[in-house]
């Protein structure tokens, strides 16, 4: 049987897939959350293919902690030069490692716009056995969640139809296997107060007054630095020079490192940015803030998320009371049990 999804959702090739196949390569280019927005489907093929050699081709960060978690058993990064061959319009003689990795798989998912079909046909003439290509990002009228929607263009392949919640719910279980040896410690908090765009940051002094609030109820304030962060935490760390001083700082953790370290927090605020998006699916009470961009469909997935967006978008309108309070609501709900 062949079938071809919507303009919106993407195209695929070749038959549909009337079994679970033994080798499956994924490719998911993208930023940190877009990555970890992935693993709930990456899940899901786990579940409906749970011998099947998958193989990943994502952001070098991320595919370390999607090994651990069960996710993908071996990967390559995407910044190799290689998988130009999926844009090469009349297509190419493709690499070596190209030609093994996308067309020798049983199935090739991509997870990749492809309005004019380009890469779709780069894949069959490559070979590519069975392949879907699918658009990552549903339409925006639409508001549907990300993660959602990447499990829904899975559905043609013959994966069951499931609820946000389900995908919650099976995307923790696999992050469990990387914190699993965590141990608690209640007093931290963590805070980032980076994020890939400048319109998406709370701005620092309110994360100054936030930690020192924290601070003064008994809390370690921990601000949290990546590559990109170190003016948005210095800029917070002056801030607070004001505010009883300067508070602990973790710098540059890897993904799993990271992983572990959030599992141990009494609670986490941040951005919407890839490390709210990793704290939120370790479990740890997340409160993720939102202005430009809509929680709909952005927010970061977990048992313990909640998601606060300034009613004009902007993020200078969400006072320190607001955010203080949510984070206090987070952390009365998982002392309760919730």
């Amino acid at each position: 049987m062949r079938f071809c999804a919507d303009d919106q959702r993407g195209l695929c090739v070749g038959d549909s897939v009337a079994s679970a196949p033994a080798s499956i390569t994924v490719v998911r280019p993208g930023a940190l959350g877009d990555t970890l927005l992935t693993l709930p489907a990456l899940a899901l093929l786990r579940h409906w293919a749970p011998d099947a050699q998958i193989t990943l081709i994502a952001r070098d960060d991320c595919r370390s902690l999607l090994f651990r978690a069960g996710c993908a058993d071996a990967g390559w990064s995407w910044d190799l030069p290689d998988w130009s061959a999926l844009f090469a319009d009349p297509p190419a003689t493709p690499s070596p490692l190209a030609k093994a990795a996308l067309a020798e798989a049983d199935l090739t998912i991509v997870w990749l716009a492809d309005p004019t079909g380009a890469i779709a046909r780069s894949l069959s003439v490559l070979g590519a056995r069975r392949s879907l290509v699918a658009a990552p990002l549903p339409p925006v009228e639409q508001r549907t969640h990300v993660a959602l929607w990447l499990a829904q263009t899975l559905l043609p392949l013959g994966l069951p139809a499931v609820s946000l919640a389900e995908l919650v719910t099976l995307a923790h279980t696999h992050i469990e296997r990387v914190t699993v040896a965590a141990v608690e410690e209640p007093a931290i908090i963590a805070l980032h107060p980076g994020a890939g765009s400048p319109r998406k940051r709370w701005p620092t002094p309110r994360f100054a007054e936030l930690a020192q609030r924290a601070r003064v109820a008994g809390y370690t304030p921990l601000l949290l630095c990546g590559p990109a962060d170190e003016a948005a935490v210095a800029a917070t760390q002056a801030a607070l020079r004001g505010r009883g001083g300067p508070v602990a700082q973790a710098n540059n953790f890897p993904l799993v490192a990271l992983a572990r370290l959030l599992s141990r927090c009494a609670g986490f605020v941040g951005n919407d940015s890839g490390v709210s998006h990793l704290a939120g699916l370790v479990g740890v009470p997340t409160v993720a803030l939102f202005g430009p961009t809509d929680p709909a469909r952005w927010s970061p997935l977990g048992p313990r998320v909640q998601a606060l967006r300034a009613p004009d978008a902007q993020l200078t309108s969400l006072s320190v009371d607001e955010v203080w309070q949510a984070l206090g609501r987070a952390l009365a709900a998982h002392q309760a049990g919730g």
